[in-house]
């Protein structure tokens, strides 16, 4: 091995350790508390995740031993994820052996020949929920002394000096903020002034008129007039302050402004690095992987002299281990099956680094492999409980691929020790959006798949989009936002209860800010509607918000260790009017708003000025039948939504007000039945008329339709169009 090969590795095990200790400091907390508490389902799953990291960061490293008892541990705890066992005592303080060989490993310290192996079979005969005796205690771990010479200086010291840096920038804001509003405050005397000029002639015909008054008279005038200058001075003098005011305020802002730039940017410097670092170590790594797997592997790097944030980088070294993993192992076929489809035997996988713009950039992920199985995809969630028959049938193409980012979803055949536990790329995802960025997913059959991950340089700042909703400011990460839109109120339509947006041949979903923030209150005007397009995941979807703000560059601030993750929140910034103002995680909005239903936007749809047309809500998952009857109803005058199963009608009954629903019975998620049986047991919507149109024609049915308090009940092979009518007609 040359010496270049050499520092490159002690390079890698540096930071192989830091990353380590960190972990299996979680790894021992956690533990400790399972034996205090026991073992709950998210302390597992968090166990779990840790664990599978350590073992791929082992891997990139080439500390097989680490790696193969990582590999049993992780069978363990992946059997108690899905439930298939129990976390009993016995197996918690196997864990503990296992936690305790990896940290003797972790500090240099060898183990016993046979010791590591026969751990790990006890580890895996675990896994099949066999009872195994506990092995002797591994003693703990000895830390190994500093190697003379080596200096090194905290990352949380350096954090915390970019944090009081951070502060500086905020008062750099501030400070702008306030001679912003200074230099207002001077040119508000200017209107005074002027009619100070325009009355000044006035004055003095008074002053020269005085003495042709009454004694009584000219005294009262005068003293009004001696008033009005000694007023005037006084005026004069604030405007000669403000103006001074002013120039300072500037002066100041333009000082904090240089002061905090520069510092910011020299401390920025210390934790920028080139991205050659994100892939040190890993051509090698990529090579073992496909040796392992049969494959022949050609791995191409670009970009690598762009600066990016050493604690981005530090996370994405996770990231771009899982997605080269899956590279070799899922995406890249054998050279007998790419010969056999007309490609070269070695399969290519590129990475790049690619600058967006002064603050943002993307990492590209790409293999010429065999693309993404959407049909193995949905297959695999629907055996997983994931997704019903129904709900994976009505999927697209992109909208399956995606389903590659949900938890416990894999499309291996078979667990390995380089993959299968469907776990990576949830990982992926997570590790994405808390950086503040998005994930895009391009995958083709026969053709290979790329991984576009769009993320800021810089965790310190970012821009943003500021809004006004439900009197309330928001700041929205750029990353995520592709348009604002000013558009008139008559460009949202409804399509299948969806209030929609036409744009550039795509129509797309809106939502209001305020109902998926839970916020309430409408938002928009009735004439002009303000709007972001947003994508996450590769899905655009739009907003609606009362007032756009504009955007700026903000700082980030978590929100304390007391709240690691809320929902629907990256963090918060302070604006330069000391306004404290929440950072959205867009990820969450658009999880939130599948959930949300029309909401306000359907309501006001409804409340057209001096309309009295009943509305009807049809809860219909046939597109054949839901068509039909909507064309029925709307041609007999009434205004109808479209509800595509029960679930989604149940949402709708409680975001907007509706006369009557006509509903199916046999629906996926909510079948009429239940449906019905839940409106009535509604205090809101107990007195609503349901009909219930279905092809279940047999006395019982009929029976339970009574039962759960159907108003009507009529059968599809008997239907004809004036029966309907004239059953909605007589209960509404």
């Amino acid at each position: 091995m040359s010496l270049d090969r050499k520092a490159l590795q002690e390079r890698l095990l540096d930071s192989f350790r830091i990353e380590a200790g960190e972990r299996l400091a979680v790894l021992a907390d956690t533990l400790a508390n399972w034996r205090q508490a026991g073992a709950s389902g998210d302390s597992i799953e968090s166990l779990f995740r840790e664990v599978h990291s350590l073992k791929g960061a082992a891997r990139a490293v080439g500390l097989a031993p680490i790696e193969r008892l990582c590999h049993a541990w992780e069978s363990l705890l992946g059997a108690a994820r899905a439930n298939l066992l129990e976390m009993t005592a016995e197996r918690v303080e196997l864990s503990r052996h296992a936690l305790r060989a990896v940290q003797h490993l972790h500090a240099g310290q060898a183990l016993a020949s046979d010791e590591s192996e026969q751990l790990c079979e006890q580890l895996e005969s675990a896994a099949r929920g066999e009872a195994v005796s506990l092995p002797a205690a591994v003693p703990a771990a000895v830390a190994q002394p500093q190697e003379p010479g080596m200096v090194r200086v905290s990352a949380r010291r350096l954090d915390n000096l970019l944090f009081h840096s951070e502060s500086l920038l905020q008062l750099k804001l501030e400070a702008q903020a306030h001679a912003r509003r200074l230099r207002e405050h001077a040119a508000a005397f200017e209107p005074q002034r002027g009619k100070r000029l325009l009355g000044a002639g006035n004055l003095k015909r008074l002053h020269a008129q005085l003495d042709e008054l009454p004694l009584a008279s000219r005294d009262a005038l005068k003293g009004v007039l001696d008033y009005l200058n000694w007023s005037q001075a006084q005026l004069d003098q604030l405007h000669f302050e403000a103006i001074h005011l002013a120039k300072a305020g500037q002066h100041l802002a333009q000082g904090l402004s240089q002061l905090s730039e520069a510092q910011v940017g020299e401390l920025q410097a210390v934790l920028l690095l080139a991205g050659r670092t994100l892939v040190e170590g890993l051509p090698a790594m990529v090579q073992d992987l496909a040796s392992q797997s049969g494959k022949r592997v050609e791995l191409q790097v670009r970009g690598t002299d762009l600066q990016v944030d050493k604690r981005i980088l530090d996370e994405l070294r996770t990231v771009l281990t899982h997605l080269l993993r899956n590279a070799v192992d899922h995406g890249l076929e054998s050279p007998q099956r790419r010969e056999a489809s007309g490609k070269p035997a070695v399969g290519l996988i590129q990475v790049e680094l690619l600058q967006e713009s002064a603050d943002r950039f993307e990492l590209r992920v790409r293999d010429d492999g065999g693309g993404i199985s959407a049909a193995s995809l949905k297959a695999k969630a629907v055996a997983a409980g994931l997704l019903t028959p129904e709900q994976a049938e009505t999927l697209s193409e992109a909208e399956s691929q995606r389903l590659i980012f949900r938890s416990g979803l894999s499309t291996s055949a078979l667990i390995t020790d380089l993959s299968g536990r469907g776990l990576g790329m949830a990982i992926v995802q997570e590790v994405v959006e808390r950086l503040g960025g998005r994930i895009e997913l391009q995958s083709r059959p026969g053709r290979g798949t790329c991984f576009h991950l769009h993320l800021p340089l810089s965790l310190s700042t970012f821009r943003a989009v500021i809004v006004r909703n439900a009197e309330r400011t928001f700041a929205i990460p750029a990353l995520a936002v592709e348009r604002c839109l000013r558009l008139p109120a008559g460009a949202l339509k409804n399509l299948e209860n969806r209030p929609s947006l036409a744009l550039e041949g795509r129509v797309l979903p809106v939502w209001a800010l305020a109902d998926v923030l839970g916020l309430g209150g409408s938002a928009g005007s009735d004439d002009e509607l303000t709007l972001l397009l947003l994508k996450v995941h590769g899905e655009p979807f739009v907003l609606l918000v009362d007032e756009l703000l504009g955007d700026q560059e903000i700082t980030v601030k978590n929100l304390g260790k007391q709240l690691l993750r809320v929902r629907n929140l990256l963090g918060a910034t302070l604006l330069g009017d000391g306004q404290l103002v929440p950072i959205l995680h867009p990820g969450d909005l658009y999880r939130n708003a599948l959930n949300v239903g029309a909401g306000s936007l359907q309501r006001r749809d409804g409340e057209a000025p001096g309309a009295t047309t009943q509305r009807l809500l049809i809860a219909e998952d046939s597109f054949t039948s839901r068509g039909l009857l909507k064309a029925i109803l709307e041609g007999a005058g009434y205004q109808v939504a479209t509800a595509n199963d029960g679930l989604e009608a149940w949402n709708a009954l409680k975001q907007g007000a509706f006369d009557l629903l006509v509903s199916d019975v046999e629906m996926p998620r909510m079948d009429g039945f239940t449906l019905t049986a839940r409106i009535r047991g509604d205090r809101e919507l107990a007195e609503l008329p349901v009909v219930l149109v279905t092809a279940l024609h047999s006395a019982e049915d009929r029976a339970r339709g009574l039962e759960v308090g159907a108003s009507a009940y009529l059968v599809k092979s008997g239907f004809e169009q004036d029966s309907l009518l004239d059953a909605i007609r007589r209960l509404i």
